[in-house]
């Protein structure tokens, strides 16, 4: 790889089908995607999460009740397995390291709850610390900066998100109060939480609902409470579908959630106070469960499951807007997609 003054943007796809781990490098003046290395993902490759020493990946095995951890060659672009383990717990579906890298904290869809395991020094998953259940279709874990508090959206029927303290000394979660955060409506569904930038409003998208909810965020107690609650799909389309994922732009202007059925992202202008008003709908791959946004904000790649291809998107600096740019064939069965820098 040619020596470079600035960070190598990079992007990880998981592909579920084809039980890979793709890595491509990213052109920040076009948006281009090439593809530098494939790696085995040991396993039914879900939801990805890279340690904060850049060094490991962890991978939720989400066909199965395996974890894995891998070795990242920075240089390659190549994963090599470090250790798999199987949790007993079904559909891994979403995981994350806290900041200082010493333990993996991932929620099962269809097992329930949540684990914390400790984190070796060579990047293996270690001894299991705790496994709370909170019930079935635990859908994504969020933790707060500096780790203090937790998150863990659950889609219906259990249609909740349980709030969490996080001890980061001995990776110990406790209830918060209250516990839970239960929407109004028992069709909502919980299924994925961000923040945007200034970290006093978080956004859940509603698989069921297909609405996004706006939440205000009790910074010393750890807490959440909704204030809005908006459809993610335009006032004229009667055919339903089922919301996936939600991401805020770095830039803290806009907001954006995908519809599976519709498959579209649609796009939110973010007013002052943090409440959403859409702006726009962007035709996506059939069945988008993943997306990540480029930490620079310029690109936006969705994946779209039922399709087997991503398509690179540029986003419109001035309005939020999403412009097609190129189309990828990735593979089987693409679950998750992960922009980050090297360097």
């Amino acid at each position: 790889m040619p020596e470079s003054t600035s960070p190598q943007p990079i992007v990880f796809v998981s592909l579920t089908g084809d039980e890979q781990i793709k890595l491509y490098d990213l052109d920040p003046a076009s948006g281009a995607l090439q593809l530098r290395a494939t790696s085995n993902a040991h396993g039914p490759s879900g939801a990805l999460c890279l340690h904060p020493n850049g060094k490991f990946l962890y991978d939720g095995h989400v066909l199965s009740t395996t974890l894995a951890s891998f070795a990242f060659d920075a240089d390659s672009g190549k994963l090599t397995l470090i250790n798999k383990i199987d949790t007993g717990l079904e559909t891994p579906a979403h995981l994350i390291t806290d900041r200082s890298g010493r333990f993996l904290l991932t929620a099962y869809y269809t097992g329930g709850g949540i684990t914390v395991h400790r984190l070796g020094d060579d990047g293996a998953i270690g001894e299991l610390v705790q496994y709370i259940n909170t019930g079935e279709k635990a859908h994504a874990v969020f933790a707060t900066d500096e780790d203090r508090f937790v998150f863990v959206p659950h889609v219906c029927p259990t249609n909740k998100t349980a709030q969490f303290r996080f001890d980061s000394a001995t990776g110990l979660l406790t209830p918060n109060d209250p516990a839970e955060l239960v929407p109004s409506d028992e069709n909502t569904g919980p299924r994925h939480l961000c923040f945007r930038p200034q970290g006093d409003v978080a956004y859940i998208v509603n698989e069921q609902g297909n609405t996004v909810t706006a939440h205000h965020f009790d910074a010393e107690r750890g807490t959440l409470e909704s204030f809005q609650t908006i459809s993610t799909l335009p006032a004229d389309y009667t055919e339903g579908g089922y919301t996936a994922h939600v991401e805020v732009h770095p830039s803290g202007k806009w907001a954006y959630a995908s519809n599976r059925g519709h498959d579209s992202i649609v796009g939110f202008n973010i007013n002052e106070d943090g409440s959403l008003h859409p702006f726009g709908y962007f035709s996506v791959p059939a069945s988008p469960r993943s997306f990540n946004i480029d930490p620079t904000g310029a690109y936006l790649y969705c994946a779209g499951e039922a399709a087997n291809w991503m398509t690179a998107f540029r986003v419109d600096a001035g309005t939020g807007a999403l412009h097609p740019l190129v189309e990828y064939e990735v593979g089987q069965s693409p679950f998750w997609v992960m922009v980050t820098t090297l360097g």
